[in-house]
């Protein structure tokens, strides 16, 4: 931190204005705006671990600042809008550059007004809607309101070309009403673009009306043939308005905001809502190291997108208030010319827009980010959470299980660099309990692995962190194991709640850290301790299923638990034994063993007499009995 910095902050002024944080280069490097200009300077050289990692690095390249004093807060503001823009600061967040978004215009002064896509809202007096999601859909939306309407969709221009040439292809076809005509009507024509009109404000009732009236008329009159054509155009615009049904019964121009914070970055998703519909969506992505940093991301995109823009809204609609909402609002509100609302709902379809943009933020997060990302981050945000020395490269985690006093065993299961490495798994049979003691077991386990901590090969790695299944008491017990071999290892017990569920990490001193606020986190532990449970479970059932096994096989004459785990070992499983002669079973057995176990699993068929004719029926099915 450069001292001097810090000396001149505490000479600026008591007065709201705008602050430059200058490089080595004399180029500026961030702006800020401030209600008190010494205030807000000063926090920055005074906690640098609350500030987040990016204004933590601004500071560190700082090497000059400087201040605007202005007469408010909101002309610091508005300020501060206008000199990132203009110098776009490497620390500010900056936005991408966007062509806009296209319009349909149509200006209805002209005497044959004409629809054309625009990408600016310009103020020239003409009708604008949108913004639509791209070019191609707002010709499509163009295309389909002029067949409805049958509007002339060539180049000719009118008056002008009016009688220079025949009708094109589109009146032969029924798709136009052909105002090139002579004997076309001119009123026919703004009707019709009046009509358009309603269509593109979402008015469809009213214009569904209006074509009734209009059909009913031309039938009193006789003209069934302009009454058809009428008709058909009510069908069209019936069957458009209920494929268009509106989101709101308001029409307000709304936008809605959404983000969503993930590993590595952050995406927040704009809504366009014009006539009811979504008509329009803009995503901001933004490379994050620590999720403290959405919160200014949120606030600066606000300041940035909107000011200066030429679609603005009737209402924003935010998912969470900012500092400076109010002073937003006003400067929006000057620029528009008449009021913009910066609204928070708690409840109802307007809230249910914002949930739609933080869904379509979420997915996109989920899109581009890679596993390697999500697992990068996951490890840096435990080494940040359990104040590790440095991102855990090896994690071991250990359990136990057993049933009862029962074949105790425990497991060691690895993590290299988030992802887990079977080839180190370690599977440990506890001989020194012959009663449950998950403490003792546990102490077992640790002290052999521990033992060989510095041997050659894959088990003599030291790991970075040692996660074990349990509390604090656990986490103790290991604690001492390490201290008594002057081993120096991060060591944290994995704590489960009431369902069984992974809740938090707890130290052997007893602080608990939670997880409900971590996900990427939750989720790596989470693996961890059911990946660690898993295989010892698995061991645990074929340490149980070998036992009884063995113990059907020591019912055989010569065979005690040493024969019959030699036997179990050797072929694998009862049936291959079952399967083997007498020679091959005696080239792990004496001969007379051999014999006997060979006579248990084939014993002679027994000798029936024929049945005497006693008029009952042979309750046996006939089938030989074998022990397995």
């Amino acid at each position: 931190m450069d001292l001097l910095l810090k000396e001149k902050a505490q000479t600026f002024p008591a007065s709201p204005g705008v602050y430059h944080f200058y490089d080595a280069n004399g180029e500026i490097i961030y702006i800020g705006k401030a209600k008190v200009l010494k205030n807000r300077v000063t926090q920055y050289f005074q906690n640098p671990a609350g500030l987040s990692f990016k204004i933590r690095r601004m500071v560190a390249s700082a090497r000059d600042i400087a201040y605007i004093v202005t007469a408010s807060e909101f002309e610091a503001l508005m300020l501060e809008c206008s000199l990132i823009r203009r110098y776009k600061p490497k620390y500010n967040t900056l936005l991408k550059n966007s062509p806009g978004y296209p319009y349909v215009r149509v200006d209805m002064q002209e005497p044959y007004p004409k629809f054309t896509i625009d990408t600016q809202r310009k103020k020239d007096g003409a009708l604008y809607f949108g913004p639509f999601g791209g070019g191609y859909t707002t010709m499509t939306a163009l295309a389909a309101v002029s067949e409805m309407l049958q509007l002339p969709v060539c180049n000719r221009q009118f008056p002008r070309d009016i009688g220079k040439e025949r009708p094109c292809l589109h009146y032969q076809l029924g798709r136009c009403f052909g105002p090139c005509r002579p004997e076309a009507d001119p009123n026919d024509y703004r009707r019709r673009i009046e009509q358009a009109v309603m269509l593109f404000s979402g008015k469809y009732e009213g214009l569904e009306a209006q074509l009734k009236e209009e059909m009913e008329a031309a039938a009193e009159r006789l003209e069934f043939e302009q009454a058809a054509q009428i008709r058909n155009r009510l069908l069209a615009v019936s069957r458009f308005g209920k494929e268009q049904q509106t989101m709101f019964l308001s029409h307000e121009r709304m936008d809605a905001i959404g983000f969503h914070v993930g590993e590595t970055r952050m995406v927040i998703s704009v809504l366009f809502v014009r006539e009811g519909q979504i008509t329009a969506q803009h995503m901001e992505t933004f490379k994050i190291r620590e999720a403290s940093e959405a919160a200014d991301l949120y606030e600066d995109f606000l300041k940035q997108f909107y000011p200066g823009r030429d679609f603005l809204p009737d209402i924003i609609l935010l998912p969470k208030d900012f500092e400076d909402r109010e002073l937003l609002e006003r400067l929006l509100s000057e620029e528009r010319g008449k009021a913009v609302t910066l609204a928070i709902p708690k409840r109802g379809p307007k809230l249910k827009l914002i949930l739609q943009a933080e869904t379509n933020a979420r997915q996109e997060v989920d899109r581009i980010t890679t596993p390697a990302e999500k697992l990068h981050f996951a490890l840096s945000e435990l080494a940040r959470l359990a104040m590790l020395p440095a991102m855990p490269k090896r994690i071991e985690a250990f359990d136990i299980s057993n049933t009862g006093d029962d074949a105790i065993v425990g497991s060691m299961i690895v993590l290299e660099n988030g992802k887990p490495a079977k080839s180190a798994y370690r599977r440990f049979t506890i001989r020194g309990q012959d009663k449950q003691d998950d403490y003792a077991a546990m102490s077992e386990m640790l002290s052999r692995r521990l033992d060989r901590i510095h041997e050659q090969g894959a088990f003599g790695e030291t790991p970075d962190l040692i996660l074990i299944d349990g509390g604090r008491t656990h986490a103790m017990t290991v604690k001492r194991l390490l201290s008594v071999r002057g081993l120096s290892i991060p060591l944290l017990g994995m704590v489960k709640d009431g369902r069984h569920q992974t809740r938090a990490l707890v130290t052997p001193e007893g602080e608990e850290i939670g997880l409900s606020g971590h996900p990427a986190v939750y989720a790596l532990i989470a693996k961890a301790q059911e990946e660690a449970h898993r295989f010892a479970l698995a061991f645990h059932r074929a340490k149980k299923r070998k036992r009884t096994l063995s113990t059907s096989l020591t019912k055989i004459p010569g065979i005690g638990k040493v024969r019959a785990t030699l036997l179990l070992r050797k072929f694998g499983s009862i049936a291959k034994i079952k399967a083997a002669d007498i020679d091959q079973l005696a080239e792990h057995l004496p001969r007379t063993v051999a014999e006997n176990v060979y006579a248990y699993f084939h014993p002679p068929a027994p000798d029936v007499a024929p049945p005497e004719e006693t008029g009952e029926e042979n309750a046996s099915d006939g089938k030989d009995e074998t022990i397995q």
